[in-house]
């Protein structure tokens, strides 16, 4: 008798898996398909807890999550680049900032208005800080001191440090809510795949009793491509 774990030989050449979406999760669902279609053929095979167009719902929502998923998670790549070039502006043109309050106050004094500019002191260093949220923050002071420290006339004075407020903030909002979206995604994918690989090995079950001696290309025809999901 074969064991639970031995692969059944496939007919068709194994299907790859789209770009970006992990081999387990497009084999189930290529798998699912192929199962449906059989399933809607043979009404004679039945599972008391669920019915061949349940489980093709089921099977079209773990689909759809997989290319919401896709598509979602594709627009965050996007995000994360928009921040980290900010962030590259931002702390290239610190230095600039510095510059004009020591052109202001002198060399000397210049460091007692950093902290109304945003600045924070890391080791050795006056910087803006590395976290996105508190970079947030100090750029919404940076542009309030630009104003009141009369450099709205600099060429990257306060519409420069605006601007670059503007996309940060924008950038940050669209993160988290693209983050909450995929989580949504993700719990909607996992949960149609435990229903999926629950039916899948009721099914092959079912099938393994009704035909105890043909089983193998019973199971072939059904589109399993092994005996345990």
């Amino acid at each position: 008798m074969v064991s639970d774990e031995t692969p059944v030989p496939a007919t068709e050449t194994k299907k790859r898996s789209t770009a970006n979406t992990p081999a387990a999760d497009q084999n189930k669902k290529d798998v699912s398909q192929t199962v449906v279609a059989k399933w809607k053929l043979n009404p004679g095979i039945t599972l008391l807890w669920t019915t061949a167009a349940e489980f093709e719902q089921t099977v079209k929502q773990f689909a759809d999550s997989l290319d919401e998923r896709l598509t979602t998670g594709g627009g965050r790549a996007s995000v994360t680049n928009e921040l980290k070039v900010l962030d590259t502006i931002i702390n290239k043109h610190a230095d600039y900032l510095k510059g004009y309050l020591k052109d202001k106050y002198d060399k000397d004094n210049a460091p007692a208005y950093y902290p109304q500019f945003g600045f924070v002191k890391n080791g050795n260093s006056i910087i803006f800080p590395k976290d996105r949220n508190n970079r947030l923050t100090s750029l919404q002071l940076t542009v309030k001191a630009m104003a009141e420290h009369g450099f709205e006339d600099k060429k990257y004075g306060l519409a420069f440090w605006q601007d670059i407020l503007t996309r940060y903030d924008a950038g940050l909002k669209l993160s988290v809510t693209t983050d909450g979206n995929v989580a949504s995604l993700v719990s909607a994918k996992n949960e149609a795949s435990l229903q999926i690989q629950k039916t899948l090995n009721a099914l092959i079950h079912i099938l393994k009793g009704n035909y105890p001696d043909t089983f193998k290309s019973v199971l072939r025809e059904w589109g399993f491509q092994k005996e345990k999901y």
